[in-house]
């Protein structure tokens, strides 16, 4: 009779133990794991134009220029030039009231700035120049477009800033300046390549006319500009623009 009692005993002892490693891991699982992607809290979703809107630390913008330059261009904030040739300031601004319709003075040609760039590299820089009509979604591929490369300095970027990005008009370049820029032209496609670029950073830079296929009311010219940075070979460029 002991024995039989002992027996019921542990089996019932044992029969508890089990159920509270049971309950253990149940705890240790918890819901949260378990918990569905209905159940969770959805992220709040910001919409962009309401940063560009309210954002006060965007600082001022300038108008979007009317050659309406294309999205993955990098652009600058607005810039300005001494009118005594001093050096160039992208911090502060020269208005068209300054100018009064006045040509605007390039800087001063920075010849130790020119004078460590390399002129000869290994690299290849390879592309396809067009217009893309907005209306139609047809491109229209730069025939003979005579493109060059322009290493980034302080002379050219004011260029950027003020003619290309601002529509003023610049004094002549320097001629020093040709000793460094690299011409080539696209063929029928529009392809181009250019060999031999130094390592740096460069506005592909080229100029297209174009007509009633672009939406234009009569043949009217534009200007392409796109910064690159050359670290290796860049190859399938786009160098386009949304018209008209």
């Amino acid at each position: 009779m002991f024995k039989k009692s002992y027996a019921f005993m542990l089996i019932v002892v044992v029969g508890f133990s089990g159920c509270a490693v049971k309950k253990a891991r149940t705890i240790t699982v918890g819901p949260i794991s378990g918990q569905s992607h209905q159940d969770r809290p959805k992220r709040e979703v910001i919409k962009e134009e309401i940063l560009i809107k309210n954002n006060p630390n965007l600082g001022n913008r300038i108008p979007v220029p009317k050659n309406n330059p294309t999205l993955d261009t990098k652009s600058s904030s607005e810039a300005t030039v001494s009118h005594n040739r001093g050096s160039y300031n992208s911090n502060s601004v020269v208005s068209a009231s300054e100018l009064n319709g006045e040509t605007m003075e390039r800087i001063a040609f920075p010849e130790d700035e020119y004078r460590n760039l390399k002129k000869i590299g290994n690299r290849t820089v390879s592309g396809r120049v067009y217009l893309q009509n907005v209306i139609t979604d047809q491109k229209v591929m730069g025939n003979r477009v005579k493109l060059y490369l322009n290493p980034v300095t302080s002379y050219s970027k004011q260029w950027y800033d003020q003619s290309y990005l601002g529509g003023y008009k610049l004094s002549p370049s320097d001629k020093r300046l040709n000793n460094y820029l690299k011409l080539e032209y696209s063929n029928e496609n529009g392809e181009f390549r250019f060999f031999g670029v130094p390592k740096g950073s460069y506005y592909l830079i080229g100029q297209m006319s174009c007509d009633q296929r672009c939406g234009f009311d009569s043949k009217k010219s534009t200007r392409l500009v796109k910064e690159i940075y050359v670290g290796s070979d860049l190859n399938d460029i786009e160098l386009m623009k949304n018209v008209p």
